[in-house]
């Protein structure tokens, strides 16, 4: 089962549990019904249906049609996969357009405002929304929710009501939607892992709204790790590549003039890296007759480099 499906059985099952209990309000139940007939496929006096992937979402659907017009709609599991919910009767068309204060006349879809009496109604109606036309990627893979519409001023009406949502506990706290032109139909969407977060609450989606920060953290402290790792690894690679150059030097010195050729520090040193070659610096510097700071075994090296640099070295 795909995440999108998982978010949207969860938010369906709580939605049964909580106009079961009483604890959904009726305006907010009304809001829902809008938001699933507004934004599914087809919402005119010609036809409304839903299409979708979501067995519970159909049943939804189709409970919400018997609530208003007290007919069964017709179902059918298309050979894709997918359930289509079909309104067949004229009459029962019209009780669900009037219901919402819809014609069926009207040139372009649009969101009817009168349907939402409180602010309680706007979480319930995108609910709806989302039921109807939503998806949400896998926050494993990516950070990806959106909207899926065939009326742009429909997408420009959702857009203007998700900016107006405020939060009494995050006053900062906004929605900021994007909306793009894809194939023809017009979608609104989020990319934030936060912002995803905050609408899957919003929504009522709290569960899949905790799975999401779960794996942004997962994600935030494997990447923490990684950097650390990499930087680690960087530094281990130029450790080597120092130490291998400096025991090439001394080799050479070795070779050319022989060791007691050095001063006696630089000479203790240069044995030292010779019989330690994976020692750090700060392993030399603490393992010599007089231990030294690492900046003065450093600066014994560099001594040393220069004079195999001086004997012809390169």
């Amino acid at each position: 089962m795909s995440f999108a499906a998982e978010v949207k059985n969860e938010l369906v099952e709580k939605n049964n549990l909580a106009r079961t209990m009483g604890f959904m309000k009726p305006c907010c139940v009304h809001a829902e019904m809008y938001g699933i007939f507004l934004f599914c496929r087809d919402f005119s006096k010609n036809e409304i249906c839903i299409k979708t992937e979501n067995a519970s979402v159909a049943e939804l659907f189709s409970e919400y049609v018997v609530k208003i017009t007290g007919t069964e709609p017709t179902v059918v599991k298309l050979s894709s996969g997918k359930y289509k919910v079909t309104i067949d009767g004229a009459t029962e068309r019209r009780k669900i357009l009037e219901e919402f204060g819809h014609t069926g006349q009207e040139v372009n879809r649009r969101l009817n405002r009168a349907n939402l009496d409180d602010e309680c109604c706007i979480s319930a109606l995108v609910r709806g929304a989302f039921l109807a036309c939503g998806t949400l990627t896998d926050p494993e893979k990516d950070y990806h929710l959106e909207f899926v519409m065939s009326h742009k001023v429909l997408c420009d009406d959702l857009v203007k009501l998700l900016q107006e949502v405020r939060f009494d506990e995050e006053p900062g706290m906004v929605f900021e939607p994007k909306t793009v032109n894809r194939k023809g139909v017009h979608v609104l969407y989020f990319k934030e892992s936060e912002t995803i977060e905050n609408i899957l609450t919003f929504m009522g989606a709290s569960d899949a709204s905790l799975e999401v920060m779960g794996m942004r953290m997962y994600k935030d402290m494997r990447n923490r790790v990684n950097r650390k790792m990499n930087f680690e690894n960087a530094n281990s690679s130029r450790a080597f590549d120092a130490a291998y150059r400096q025991i090439e030097a001394i080799r050479f010195i070795e070779e050319e003039k022989g060791l007691g050729y050095l001063p006696d520090d630089l000479r203790e040193l240069a044995i030292l890296r010779l019989e330690n070659e994976d020692y750090t610096l700060k392993d030399l510097a603490d393992n010599l007759s007089e231990p030294i700071s690492k900046s003065g075994a450093n600066h014994r090296l560099t001594k040393i480099l220069e004079i195999a640099k001086g004997l012809g070295w390169s």
